[in-house]
Parts: structure tokens; C-alpha cells; sequence
């Protein structure tokens, strides 16, 4: 595949091209990542895309620049900037509570009734943990999680801190719904899409995935080798923290509208003061900072502030089922890119893979961020490998379930999570829950696991518990890696 060119690519940036692709080409070896894509523009023009690797290994279809990836998080920043825009028309005030324009929502308590603004959704200061057990995999309509929130509490006291929240940017989405009377989708498309000419993009979960769209890709402990990721993860709930996906050529056109304030091909889709509105600092975001090149990150709206090697980066990452990518741009130069892979094992990279490209751009010499992440990635395995063989060693052998296997049956609820359903089949339990169909296994005791890694499912502990009389009337468990959680017997 070859890049794509353009009238202002001189002899000296094609040098740095092929720089490009040798870093490129060393990053899909060292992680066997089959695929990646990259765009750079500099000012109001791409000046490199190239398409690497595959999207499909099986019918060996290529990467190219008009292959589909999920952008995931980096969809906040469209989020971020349909809030602003509304703000820069006068139809919301970023600073007043949200209960103001959605008086349905009620928080756990009364004072985050009465002061969380769209500014604190959208900059994760809330104090909310992440709680993504609720949103992930799951089916419900958007508005539902207005029925979940009040369940949700505090980790922090409110603006004491920083945690990064999908849930909060799902309910700035339906403020800026409840604001404008449409959709989120359809404001994306009306605001942002149709005038800046991205055509192919479009929205997660809604239909089938397009024909140019790419798999992802995980490798099963002891396989081998890549296999494809049957587990999705996005719902339309998630949608406005993460469910746009886009091509290289037209990322390209939203990259262009950061580079110049909101202003594409001599039009301001995007007033500049909504655009810079999105680049005020209001968390911090990384308070203790790993490496010398970087500095402490600050939060902003749907954007992360940040220095590398005393160069302005303003930056977002995106992961979700396998997908990863960052946007990144660089204000003192007019350059931004938008860099995007489908590997799971590579999902570590997703904060540094822009920082070589970077480097390169700049006539700097290249920082090996790979290797430092590689050699963390495998202590990283090394560390998990042996707190399994810990939790192996746990299991206390020999031991019987306490109820024939009928008295596990039901369905068991919780107002937030939903339903887990438990069945049986062959005389063996067998666990429902959202798109996961799985037997369990008994561990010991009263205890079962799902075992579903070879499929890309998480694995689910399942524990139960009895009433007084004994009866089987609870299931506790961790709801995709939520906190431990009861739900209850209804049936």
C-alpha cells in the first residue's frame, strides 16, 4: 500500500516517510498487530495516509485508507463539541447543573443533584467510578441509564479528583438531546458529519457492521495464534463516549477542523470559541507522570493536555472490543494525526504509539516507546500468569454443590445490571447474560465459572447464596469487572 500524495509532499517529507513506515512495519512485527492505519495533515490538506497490514487475516483484505475502524473514546471529543457549540448558540450553560435541563436525573446524593454541570460530565470529575458493567454488552435504550444513576455511588467527594467515566459523557449526550429536541446521532450528523464531508462514518451498533469495516483480534492463552473477537462490547447506550467509527479520509476532515479552529474549506462549521472551549484544562488528569518526555496530563473537555519533549500536545486515546487508536494534535505546528490498530495485545501502545510519529515530524530523535511498553507489557503477563495460578490454587478440591442443580435455576435481577439468567441443559448450568451463552463450571463449594476465553468473552464468577431456609435466593458477582454485586431471585 502506498501513501497517499499530495501536491505539497516535498523529497524531505518523503524521507520522513519512509521513516514512517519503517516505524509503522516495526510495531506490527514486535506485537503481531495485523492491521493499522494512520492520517496526518498538516494545516488544511493530509500530507500522509497509508494503510498497513490487514483488516481481515482470514480473506487476507487489506488496510487501506478508506477501511472503517471504531474510533471509540475519541468520540468524545465530537461530544465535547456539540455541548460547546450549543453553548457558544446560548442554548446551555456548561456551568449550570445538568438536573436543569434534564430534571429526570437524580444522583446517589442530593449535592450532586444540585452542582454537577456538563462541564464536570464531560471533564470526569463527578467522582463517580467507571461503573462500565452497566453500559457494556448491554441492550437497553439511553434514557434507561437515567433510572441507574441514582444507584451509583461516589468514590470521591464531588471535583475532588479525576475518574475517567463513560456513563457521565452517555448522560451529557442526552442533555444535548433533551436541549436541541433530536438525537445525539442525528445532531452528529447534522453539526458535524454532513459538513465536513464524512460520509463514511457512522455509529457503532446501529445495523450491520459496513462491508470496508475491520475484525479485531485477540490471541487465546496457549492457541498461538490471532483469533477473531466474537464479544462486543459497545451499546447504543455508549454512544456519545464512544461508538463513532470513521475512516483515514475522513478523520482527516474533523483533523483539519482542530487544526483551524473549526474552520473547514473556508467554512466555520464549528464556532472558534466552541472549539477552544474544549481545550480549557479542568482536571488533572495524571498526577504523577512515569517518564521525563512527558508532563503531568490535565483533563480538558473530550481532549488531555499534555507537553512531549516541551512541545504543546493535545491528545485523546480510544480502545473498545480490540480497537485502539489516538488523536493527536500539535497547535505550535498545525499538525494533527489520527493513528488506529486491531490488536487487544497492542492495547497498551494506545497512549504513546503518536509519540514516535511525532518525533519523526519534528527531526527528533526517536524515543523507543515500543520497546518500553513491550517490556511492560510482559512483565504484565508474567504478573497475571501467576495471580491465576494463585487463584488455581485456591480452589479447594473435591468439593460438591450444596442443591441439586435445579434449585440454581432462575432468573436473578439487580436494578442496574439487569438480568442474569440460569437455566439447565444436559444436566449441566448454563449462564444468560446480555450476548454472553455460556455453561458453568463448578469451582467448589457453591461457586461456578464460565470459561470462555477461546471466544474473547470475559469470564464470569458466579457465587450462591442462600435465605435463611437455605433456598438459593442470590448470585453474587463482579459484572464485567464492576464492584462485587447481589442479584436477587425473581423467579
Amino acid at each position: 500500500m502506498l501513501p497517499l500524495t499530495v501536491s505539497s509532499q516535498s523529497n524531505r517529507f518523503k524521507e520522513k516517510g519512509i521513516k514512517i513506515d519503517n516505524y509503522v512495519n516495526t510495531l506490527l512485527r514486535d506485537w503481531n498487530i495485523p492491521g493499522l492505519a494512520l492520517v496526518i495533515v498538516h494545516k488544511d490538506r493530509i500530507i500522509y495516509t497509508k494503510g498497513y497490514g490487514y483488516r481481515d487475516l482470514e480473506n487476507k483484505l487489506p488496510v487501506t485508507e478508506t477501511t472503517l475502524f471504531p474510533i471509540a473514546s475519541n468520540t468524545k471529543l465530537f461530544t465535547a463539541t456539540l455541548a460547546t457549540q450549543l453553548a457558544t448558540e446560548g442554548k446551555l450553560n456548561l456551568d449550570l447543573p445538568i438536573k436543569q435541563y434534564v430534571p429526570e436525573i437524580n444522583f446517589y446524593n442530593p449535592e450532586l443533584n444540585f452542582k454537577v454541570t456538563f462541564r464536570d460530565l464531560l471533564s470526569h470529575r463527578t467522582g463517580l467510578p467507571a461503573y462500565d458493567g452497566i453500559w457494556l454488552n448491554a441492550s437497553f435504550q439511553r434514557k434507561e441509564l437515567l433510572n441507574k444513576i441514582s444507584y451509583m455511588k461516589p468514590e470521591l467527594g464531588f471535583r475532588e479528583g479525576y475518574i475517567y467515566n463513560n456513563n457521565m459523557y452517555t448522560l451529557a449526550g442526552i442533555g444535548i438531546e433533551a436541549i436541541s429536541g433530536k438525537s445525539w446521532e442525528e445532531n452528529i450528523q447534522e453539526r458535524i458529519f454532513k459538513p465536513l464531508e464524512m460520509t463514511s462514518s457512522g455509529f457503532t451498533g446501529v445495523g450491520a457492521h459496513p462491508e470496508e469495516h475491520a475484525l479485531s483480534y485477540f490471541q487465546a492463552e496457549g492457541s498461538g495464534k490471532l483469533t477473531p473477537r466474537t464479544f462486543i462490547a459497545q451499546s447504543e447506550t455508549l454512544a456519545p463516549a464512544g461508538n463513532i467509527y470513521s475512516n483515514m479520509i475522513d478523520m482527516s476532515q474533523w483533523l483539519i477542523l482542530q487544526v483551524n479552529g473549526g474552520n473547514y474549506k473556508g467554512k466555520q462549521v464549528i464556532a472558534t470559541t466552541a472549539v477552544q472551549e474544549t481545550k480549557i484544562p479542568n482536571a488533572i488528569s495524571d498526577k504523577i507522570g512515569r517518564y521525563d518526555e512527558l508532563s503531568n496530563s490535565v483533563y480538558a473537555l473530550g481532549r488531555m493536555l499534555q507537553t512531549y519533549k516541551g512541545t504543546k500536545m493535545i491528545s485523546h486515546t480510544g480502545s473498545i472490543d480490540g480497537f485502539y487508536s489516538n488523536l493527536t494534535y500539535l497547535p505550535s505546528d498545525s499538525l494533527a494525526l489520527f493513528i488506529v490498530h486491531n490488536s487487544f495485545s497492542a492495547g497498551s501502545l494506545r497512549s504513546v504509539m503518536n509519540l514516535p510519529l511525532i518525533d519523526i515530524l519534528k527531526d527528533r530523535e526517536i524515543t523507543n516507546w515500543s520497546a518500553r511498553y513491550r517490556k511492560d507489557y510482559l512483565e504484565s503477563q508474567e504478573k497475571n500468569k501467576k495471580t491465576v495460578d494463585e487463584i488455581n490454587a485456591s480452589q479447594v478440591k473435591n468439593t460438591l454443590p450444596s442443591h441439586l442443580a435445579l434449585a440454581y435455576t432462575g432468573k436473578f435481577s439487580h436494578p442496574v445490571y439487569g438480568d442474569i439468567l440460569i437455566g439447565l441443559q444436559n444436566n449441566s448450568l448454563q449462564l444468560k447474560y446480555r450476548s454472553l451463552n455460556a455453561t458453568l463450571h463448578h469451582w467448589h463449594y457453591d461457586q461456578f465459572i464460565t470459561m470462555e476465553d477461546g471466544r474473547g468473552f470475559p469470564d464470569m464468577r458466579i457465587s450462591f447464596l442462600t435465605n435463611d431456609k437455605g433456598e438459593i435466593d442470590r448470585i453474587s458477582t463482579r459484572p464485567f469487572g464492576d464492584p462485587l454485586t447481589e442479584f436477587v431471585r425473581v423467579k
